[in-house]
């Protein structure tokens, strides 16, 4: 059978939270079950099962023993905490594994096949307390609600277990989502990222189960001209959620200004995403998640915002003659203005708006949630290949870069942070395209959007740093070293964007000339 599942970590906190969720009233189908199981994970000295996308366990529970044998689906799970594998079980006499066997999905012999002449050993075991409800879909069907709370152990490693899965028993995967709406009201949602067997394979072999959340970037895409858009699109929309979602975790936990600066693009990225291909897909569900990713910017804009004044324009500015002790009280009002909108960002990711917005796009995603039983031609869309279309999508989105650039010498601040913006676009459109080009000139034109970019840096710096250290409500707009920084960072900024204002001409022409790579 097939299994799908969609894991998400819980802290101790959070889980005693679940199990007491009054929710689970409504939605219970019949009571509440609690069991100890203790499971021990084979594989060979090689780890050849792991290698093979295999996992092979013993389950004691009671007195009573059960093997299993799972299989990860191909491409089924990429950092979004939704797991879709084969799996096979049956009683195990005595507590021993049994291979010779037969079953339809053939996973006895992929295990044999993967071990060859080698003998599986134990290499980790997990104990822990599971307590299980049944829950029905309020769109029908059945979801399965496991909480694990306990630990895997490696030789003399420990690490803890606890997570909530929601599994799907019956009914359409959309259930699994219903369900999770209704139980996680509030965030940032850790999806879990690893099976326990993952984890317990790490922490054999590196004497830890996890690594730290580190900011995440895009990923590296890969399709051809000849992919179906809907794959395209689906691929897409899938790397920006696991970068939004990955990074909420890094900004609610840590004060990496790396976290807030991935979490933006991962945001505008949908949302290009969304303008760019939501029209070939059809559907109303995108349109929302494109207004929830463009709230979510500008709150953690914020305090992308003020990292970049703080690390890159303040802390450096010693170097080019602001006096120390200036610098030192600039940067000690505007740290303590920062943890504040840090705090008010961290509040907003808490928030079921927030929630509601990260399931909706997994679900997305899973579901292909842009099908409209009422677009009769919608099939046909889906399928084009996309390098059939791809020129036309990169033509219109340069025609609106080029109509922002008119009269470009004249431009006053706000035109050119709107030109700003459609640069972006076109320069996220490119990365979506680009796997289907993969040529030189595609790197190049890329390159050459990233210099236009670049010549705007201090344009934009000296509007956002304005904005900051000026007016009634500026941090330290009382003390005179702080004023006297300001007046100092502001007057340098000024001279750069004096200084940038030609090259930006400049670098216009050249990309103006530069020749598309889809032509």
């Amino acid at each position: 059978m097939t299994e799908t599942e969609l894991k998400i970590t819980l802290s101790e906190e959070g889980a005693a939270a679940l199990t007491a969720h009054p929710a689970l009233k409504q939605l219970r189908t019949r009571p509440r079950r609690t069991q100890n199981l203790i499971s021990t994970y084979f594989d060979t000295p090689t780890h050849a099962l792991a290698q093979a996308g295999l996992s092979l366990r013993l389950r004691k529970t009671g007195r009573r023993w059960v093997q299993t044998i799972k299989r990860a689906q191909p491409d089924a799970q990429s950092g979004r905490g939704l797991f879709m594998r084969d799996e096979i079980e049956h009683p195990a006499t005595g507590g021993k594994v049994v291979l010779d066997r037969d079953d339809d999905a053939g996973l006895h012999a992929a295990v044999t096949t993967a071990i060859g002449d080698q003998d599986v050993a134990p290499v980790f075991e997990t104990r822990l307390r599971r307590t299980t409800d049944s829950l029905r879909s309020p769109r029908g069907g059945e979801v399965e609600l496991a909480i694990d709370e306990g630990e895997i152990i490696a030789r003399n490693h420990h690490a803890p277990i606890r997570e909530a899965e929601l599994e799907l028993v019956s009914g359409d995967v959309s259930g699994i989502f219903d369900i999770a709406r209704a139980l996680f009201d509030s965030g940032p949602i850790v999806f879990s990222t690893a099976t326990k067997s993952g984890r317990g394979y790490r922490l054999a072999t590196d004497g830890t189960a996890d690594a730290a959340p580190a900011p995440l970037k895009a990923g590296l895409l890969q399709y051809t001209a000849d992919t179906p858009i809907e794959t395209v699109a689906q691929r897409v929309f899938q790397d920006c959620f696991l970068q939004i979602s990955r990074n909420m975790v890094v900004v609610g936990g840590n004060t990496a200004p790396e976290g807030p600066h991935q979490l933006r693009i991962g945001l505008r990225r949908l949302r290009t995403a969304i303008e760019v291909l939501g029209p070939t897909l059809g559907g109303k569900a995108l349109a929302p998640l494109a207004v929830e990713a463009r709230r979510l910017a500008l709150v953690v804009g914020r305090l992308r915002d003020i990292d970049v004044l703080i690390g890159d324009v303040v802390t450096p500015a010693a170097a080019e003659g602001l006096d120390d002790a200036a610098r030192d009280a600039l940067l000690e009002v505007l740290n303590s203005h920062r943890e504040a909108v840090r705090s008010e960002i961290r509040a907003a990711l808490l928030e079921p708006d927030t929630t509601r917005f990260v399931l909706d796009l997994a679900e997305l995603v899973e579901t292909r949630g842009w099908l409209d039983p009422a677009d009769h031609a919608q099939t046909l869309r889906l399928a084009t290949p996309v390098g059939k279309v791809a020129p036309r999508l990169l033509r219109v989105r340069t025609k609106k870069v080029r109509k922002k650039a008119r009269a470009l010498a004249h431009m006053d601040v706000d035109r050119l942070h709107d030109l700003r913006k459609q640069l972006k676009r076109l320069r996220y459109t490119a990365d979506i395209l680009d796997p289907i080009y993969g040529s030189k000139k595609v790197k190049a034109y890329i390159r050459t959007l990233k210099d236009m970019q670049d010549t705007f840096g201090s344009l934009n710096d000296a509007t956002m740093a304005t904005r900051y250290l000026t007016g009634p409500n500026a941090p330290g707009r009382t003390d005179p070293d702080v004023q006297r920084a300001a007046g100092w960072v502001l007057g340098m900024l000024a001279l750069r964007v004096k200084e940038d204002r030609p090259k930006l001409a400049r670098r216009w022409a050249k990309f103006a000339k530069t020749r598309p790579f889809w032509a």
